[in-house]
């Protein structure tokens, strides 16, 4: 499985895990837009290809912004912000030769009534994947959702097969609580999984902790994983100390 996982570039010493375990890198350099700014953007391109270069990362997945990337926003002006981020984000994509990206799905409850985000959603993720090529693949992360179903709607709703979803375990931990049984997050989405963001917290808070610090059972998730998801499905640890992550997948077996 070791080909399937990559490390965020956020946790520590993350190049060096990369090179020292052969794994993939997952590129966090535009999760903040102002990166993308014509007064950074060389500057942030050419960091991202030093990360691909000294990490020698056995492949690359970029992380979209998601600052103010809302589909759902009332006014069209900042729908339009969004939109056009994302497709600054995506010449990154085109400039480094990587066609993979993570989006989050900018749903806000209690802001937006879930209908009106879907609706709006659907519009906004098909005008993005209009000019794209086919084999540029979208994986939108779920941030604020409660509930599996919202994202299954999503996705099914948007019905372009380069979209598929970014599951992040620890989000669904901190938002639907201690009591959240993520297996069967896994087994309602795993048809539209592509990737996974794998972390752990105290089910309260999105502490991004190693993954076997916490209340989820990382073992039962990654063998869930296994077992209900396509073999083609990614993983990123995107905890903030990964090596200890990485220390205990190795222990595990899973690597």
């Amino acid at each position: 499985m070791r080909e399937r996982f990559y490390i965020a570039t956020f946790s520590q010493n993350a190049e060096e895990v990369i090179r020292q375990n052969r794994l993939g890198i997952e590129l966090n350099d535009l999760c903040i837009s102002e990166s993308m700014d014509k007064e950074q953007a060389e500057k942030t391109l050419q960091t991202m290809r030093r990360e691909i270069d000294v990490s020698c990362a056995e492949s690359v997945l970029i992380h979209g912004p998601f600052t103010e990337i809302i589909p759902a926003a009332i006014d069209h002006r900042m729908v339009s912000l969004g939109m056009e981020r994302l497709q600054e984000a995506y010449r990154f994509t085109e400039k480094l030769g990587v066609n993979r990206m993570v989006v989050h799905s900018g749903y806000i409850p209690l802001l937006y009534f879930q209908n009106w985000h879907l609706e709006k959603s659907r519009a906004f993720w098909r005008r993005f994947m209009e000019d794209k090529p086919a084999d540029f693949h979208l994986y939108i992360e779920n941030v604020f959702e409660d509930d599996p179903a919202i994202m299954k709607e999503l996705v099914e709703t948007v019905a372009d097969p380069r979209i598929r979803l970014c599951l992040d375990v620890g989000h669904a931990s901190a938002v639907a609580g201690p009591d959240c049984d993520i297996t069967e997050w896994i087994r309602i989405l795993a048809p539209y999984i592509g990737h996974f963001h794998l972390h752990n917290n105290d089910g309260k808070s999105d502490r991004h902790d190693p993954l076997p610090d916490g209340i989820l059972d990382m073992q039962e998730i990654l063998h869930c994983i296994t077992d209900c998801c396509g073999s083609d499905t990614t993983m990123t640890i995107e905890s903030g100390l990964c090596d200890s992550s990485v220390q205990w997948m190795e222990n595990e077996g899973f690597l």
